[in-house]
């Protein structure tokens, strides 16, 4: 797990712990409520649903198996763009959460679709058996990098009152990843094909736990908070991290947040290695 990541954590913590006399109050009688700012406990669902913009800065490695590098191992190719350029490198994508809840019990999920690609000279490191021997070599490569992730967190609301909520939460994480590269080759190597492709798919899934927090600022504007992590297949660690500032209408909230998702395998017959996404998200919360 990377440091920032753990950063994050530590940060939600100290948070969430000032918060836990609010499971002990009630939210105050008001004949006009902030919009958006108290939670109902009225035996009712509530559900919204959370459209997004995310325009992540992208650093991380992809790791292809292929049978024509088999004596001599993979080739690494890493993978790096920043927001100023996110545009060009997206070829599709949607984001979209929702949540609901019936008093204390909350459930909310998340789907995220990105369709990426780039071509260039970019830097690849080739792999000798067992890994004593790395020949980092220039090349043109072409990658494109298919990414679908979904969760699902049923949770429970752990405080509530006048200055914010706060929901702990268990779930899953399941991220499918299809990477496909294409190389060139110009330096005299001899040990692997000059040009050549791969295909890598594979699907991670993860148990989660984690909380997610509403801390009122004053007025309509309040601090949401969220910290995820998650252990699962093919020994992948992932964590997720978001915070920002809402500012609460009738009809929603509008919120402006920092994110920053990150996963790694460890696995000898790893595809991705310390893939991380970062940055400020631009999303719309709409009561239904």
């Amino acid at each position: 797990m990377n440091r920032s990541a753990l950063v994050a954590g530590i940060v939600v913590g100290a948070c969430l712990w000032p918060m836990h006399g609010l499971a002990q109050s009630q939210p105050p009688v008001q004949a006009t409520p902030e919009p958006g700012l108290q939670e109902a406990f009225d035996g009712k669902w509530h559900a919204s649903i959370t459209p997004y913009v995310w325009a992540p800065g992208i650093s991380g490695t992809l790791v292809f198996h292929h049978p024509l590098l088999t004596g001599v191992g993979v080739a690494s190719i890493n993978v790096a763009t920043g927001p100023s350029n996110y545009l060009s490198f997206v070829d599709s994508g949607g984001m979209v959460s929702a949540e609901a809840r019936n008093n204390a019990f909350d459930i909310a999920g998340d789907v995220i679709f990105l369709n990426m690609s780039n071509s260039g000279s970019t830097n690849v490191t080739i792999s000798g058996p067992g890994g004593v021997v790395q020949i980092p070599i220039t090349s043109s490569v072409g990658w494109h990098l298919n990414t679908t992730m979904w969760e699902l967190e049923p949770g429970l609301v752990v405080a509530h009152g006048d200055g914010g909520s706060a929901i702990v939460f268990t779930g899953a994480r399941s991220v499918s990843l299809k990477a496909t590269a294409g190389w060139t080759f110009t330096g005299p190597i001899d040990l692997i094909p000059l040009t050549g492709s791969d295909s890598e798919s594979e699907t991670i899934t993860d148990g989660l736990i984690g909380a997610r927090a509403k801390v009122r600022l004053g007025g309509r504007w309040f601090a949401p908070i969220y910290q995820d992590f998650g252990w699962g297949t093919a020994n992948t660690t992932t964590s997720q991290f978001f915070g920002g500032f809402g500012y609460a209408e009738h009809w929603g909230n509008i919120l402006l947040l920092y994110r920053q998702l990150y996963f790694d395998q460890e696995s000898g017959t790893a595809r991705v290695r310390g893939l991380e996404l970062n940055g400020l998200t631009l999303g719309a919360t709409i009561n239904l």
